[in-house]
């Protein structure tokens, strides 16, 4: 039950009407701000929260933050995706998987303007709210800001940090606050938010993050501070306490396959946080489907799976043969789960009758609604499926990684066979090498934005060495840029950089 997605519609106007006009980081000034006169009852306060959600799915916009974000700035920049000709639609697209993306990217911007949003509004409710009243709904503001500024600080470096409305013309002299002090913030908040929320959410609140959910966020935290650029000497050994806390929780919530993951059935099944979509014109859907690769702009290129006016909007993006060949050969179920490897389009003959043609393309569809005569799903950006951002396998892979580097990977075997069987593949014959960890975590969350992060997070040299590797397979005739460690960040939006005479860009932009 969706409960977020049909909320999300209803209260959306209520979360705008808390903005006054704000700039920079989007942080409405108490002076202007009407939010403490909001604040006064469950409902009003639950509503704000619910808002603080919204941020996550359209935002008033055509694209969600996991089309952008996920999808396009991530795994359009990893070793997934290659393009395979390109078309004149969504050249911030095109620029980011040819590391050729500026300052004045409009995705970039909008990456950072929602996080910024989110942050902003959970402000809001935490400082127009006491500490001992609705406790729920500041510890899933808490888990929402956290969660923000964990993005943010992993893709663009060091950001302003504030907790509290802020004043336009502070916030404008805001430093950069250093990587270290951001982070300090990010485990406060979700410490709050594991103490203060139920371990999951079911039923009517299905969506909802619980205790469970912050301390997988909490978990990815600490490994992502254990890798570059911080690297962190004492943070894998706390990653690897708060996984052991709940990992028998997470198995709880184990899905028995791995194609069930990615069914409207199953939704908010096994997931711990997810974006919530619903379909039928109400600004709900999600966009991603629309991204899966390049068509002409009359009539869907997939015309057994969607409905007659299906359009695409991305470039002609497909993935690594090499990955596909390889999942192919070891029959592993995770390939059929994620990747369709051709489809079928349909031509008129000289005498009329259709002919059908097949098109041999391996492109992502995990998140693509199957379904021609669904009548709910009216446009390419008004798909139902919802978007894991942290899952089973999440929690599972990254405690079997602490294991490991904590020298325990006897301990972390039982872990990766876990992940392994239910893809249909052998368990391991030995203990589980890092090795072994790359290839599962790789093959997992194909589409789902996961390996462009892990690769940084596992040093600058193999990242850069990696994307380097894969551009030269299949982009040395499209004009771009070789990967460097300027890559490993995104530039700080050039609209931010106006307004600012104390920030320094990014290394290389």
């Amino acid at each position: 039950m969706k409960v977020l997605s049909k909320c999300t519609f209803l209260i959306l106007t209520v979360a705008i009407t808390l903005q006054s006009c704000v700039k920079d980081l989007d942080i409405a000034p108490i002076a202007n701000n009407s939010a403490s006169a909001f604040y006064s009852s469950e409902i009003e306060v639950n509503q704000a929260a619910i808002g603080i959600y919204a941020r996550l799915g359209r935002n008033g916009t055509n694209t969600d933050f996991p089309t952008e974000y996920f999808y396009l700035a991530s795994e359009n920049r990893a070793d997934i995706l290659y393009i395979a000709g390109e078309t004149s639609a969504q050249n911030d697209q095109l620029d980011l998987r040819k590391y050729l993306i500026t300052p004045n990217s409009g995705t970039v911007n909008s990456i950072f303007l929602r996080m910024y949003q989110i942050i902003k509004e959970a402000n809001n409710l935490l400082y127009f709210t006491k500490e001992g009243e609705y406790m729920r709904y500041r510890a899933e503001a808490s888990f929402l800001r956290a969660y923000a500024y964990s993005e943010l600080v992993r893709s663009f470096g060091p950001v302003a940090l504030t907790t509290a409305p802020i004043e336009s013309a502070d916030a404008i002299a805001l430093p950069r606050a250093s990587i270290a002090e951001i982070y300090t913030q990010i485990i406060s908040d979700l410490e709050y938010a594991s103490a203060n929320l139920a371990d999951v959410y079911t039923l009517a609140q299905s969506g909802r993050v619980g205790s469970l959910a912050a301390k997988a966020l909490l978990g990815q935290v600490y490994m992502t501070m254990a890798g570059y650029p911080s690297n962190d000497a004492t943070a894998n050994a706390k990653a690897e306490a708060i996984y052991a806390s709940i990992i028998t929780g997470v198995e709880a919530r184990f899905s028995p396959t791995y194609a069930g993951l990615f069914t409207l059935a199953n939704e908010n099944k096994y997931d711990l946080f997810s974006v919530q979509f619903a379909s039928n014109a109400a600004g709900l859907g999600s966009s991603l489907p629309g991204y899966i690769t390049s068509s002409s702009s009359s009539g869907t290129p997939f015309p057994d799976w969607a409905f007659s006016t299906y359009s695409q909007q991305g470039q002609d993006l497909r993935v690594d043969s090499v990955l596909v060949k390889e999942m192919r050969a070891n029959k592993d179920l995770r390939l059929a789960g994620s990747i369709d490897t051709a489809y079928n389009t349909y031509a008129k003959t000289a005498k009329g009758a259709d002919t059908t043609i097949v098109v041999k393309k391996s492109i992502i569809t995990k998140f693509l609604e199957k379904d021609k005569t669904n009548s709910k799903i009216l446009f390419w950006n008004d798909y139902p499926r919802n978007f894991p951002i942290i899952r089973d396998a999440d929690v599972i892979l990254l405690y079997a990684e602490a294991l490991i580097k904590d020298s325990k990977a006897s301990q972390a075997k039982q872990y990766v066979d876990k992940i392994r069987v239910r893809a249909g593949l052998p368990a391991l014959t030995a203990n589980p090498t890092m090795d072994d960890i790359k290839r599962e975590r790789k093959l997992e969350f194909i589409g789902e934005g996961r390996r462009y992060f892990d690769l940084v997070r596992w040093g600058e040299a193999e990242a850069v060495g990696t994307l380097k590797a894969f551009t030269v397979r299949y982009h040395s005739k499209l004009n771009g840029l070789a990967p460097a460690v300027k890559d490993l960040l995104l530039p700080i939006p050039q609209a931010e950089m106006n307004n600012r005479s104390n920030w320094d860009q990014n290394l290389g932009y």
